[in-house]
């Protein structure tokens, strides 16, 4: 379960932490409301940009909309919500977005190699770095 909450079919939103001390985007929210995301999928060389316009809740305007926003596995309190209604999309070409993966994936991806090592390993004598094989 991610951050960031489908509120309808044009709304999105996603809470803000105390101590995430990101005033310096409130500040500019503030001044501007126009937003833009870009959500990254690189498994599967995926993008999605987002444009909209932003506005900043906090508890005592909508306690209902705060609790929404809460993330179920994380305790701490949301300072203030960012909800964004969303006035464009477009998905990208996946042309030129590197596939990326978790250390885990990679991990995964390395097992046959490591067991073919092992068995080549098995059947050719190691040669000390030493010898000159020319």
């Amino acid at each position: 379960m991610g951050f960031l909450k489908v509120l309808d079919d044009r709304t999105i939103g996603f809470p803000d932490f105390r101590g995430n001390v990101q005033y310096l985007s409130i500040g500019n929210l503030n001044a501007n409301d126009r937003i833009s995301l870009i959500l990254m999928d690189y498994p599967n060389r995926q993008r999605l940009k987002l444009w909209g316009r932003a506005r900043i809740v906090h508890e005592t305007d909508d306690p209902d909309l705060m609790e929404k926003l809460a993330l179920p596995v994380y305790k701490d309190k949301v300072e203030r919500g960012i909800i964004i209604h969303i006035e464009a999309l477009d998905w990208n070409c996946p042309q030129h977005i590197t596939p990326r993966y978790s250390k885990a994936e990679v991990e995964g991806l390395m097992v046959p190699l490591l067991n073919e090592i092992q068995r080549l390993k098995l059947k050719i004598p190691e040669i000390p770095m030493d010898t000159d094989i020319n």
